[in-house]
């Protein structure tokens, strides 16, 4: 688990909230004292503790975030992340404990048809079979899942492909827009490294 937490000091009073973190997605800090993206979030806690970080993430304001291995650093969300909340009933608590997830508008992207003119993917898993699928997705490729392995070492080894920090997951930004997943597909059928079955 990480932990997420929230400062605002006011003329009058401070408010600090944090929430346990069982999720992220985020760029690498570059700079210990600035802010990094943040591309996902999931926390959890109580009704006001989620609230307060709702409304952070609404107007926003930056968090610092802790990782189980001493690592910290700040970050925001940038402008209209998308927010999901939830409840989660947990026997032997009286009350339910909150839950929220929050994607940065680039994260969300990836989704089909989002923004076909893209030249960067943020993608929750680095695995061949996982950056495939989403890029085919996203861009409508015509790929077959055996080409996965060859797809991402291909990537790799042109230096389009980014590891970013994670949490319980292995992110990854991958650098190209549709026309180029194109070219390398096609220059891959050329060089025969992979073939359209009969």
């Amino acid at each position: 688990m990480g932990k997420l937490k929230f400062v605002r000091q006011t003329r009058d009073t401070i408010t600090e909230v944090a929430l346990h973190m069982d999720r992220l997605v985020a760029e690498k800090p570059t700079d210990p004292r600035s802010a990094t993206q943040l591309h996902l979030i999931s926390v959890f806690g109580g009704d006001q503790e989620v609230g307060a970080v709702a409304a952070a993430i609404a107007d926003e304001q930056r968090f610092q975030i802790s990782l189980p291995d001493g690592a910290e650093f700040f970050g925001y969300l940038g402008e209209k992340p998308v927010v999901y909340r939830a409840s989660l009933q947990i026997p032997g608590r009286k009350r339910p404990m909150r839950h929220l997830a929050a994607v940065s508008q680039t994260f969300f992207g990836t989704t089909l048809g989002a923004d076909g003119q893209a030249r960067r993917s943020v993608l929750f898993d680095g695995a061949a079979e996982f950056v495939l699928h989403r890029l085919a997705v996203r861009f409508g490729l015509p790929v077959l899942s055996e080409w996965a392995e060859w797809f991402l070492s291909d990537l790799e080894r042109r230096g389009l492909v980014e590891e970013l920090v994670g949490l319980n997951c292995s992110p990854a930004a991958i650098k190209g827009t549709k026309l180029r997943m194109l070219r390398i597909l096609s220059s891959g059928i050329r060089r025969r490294s992979i073939a359209i079955p009969t």
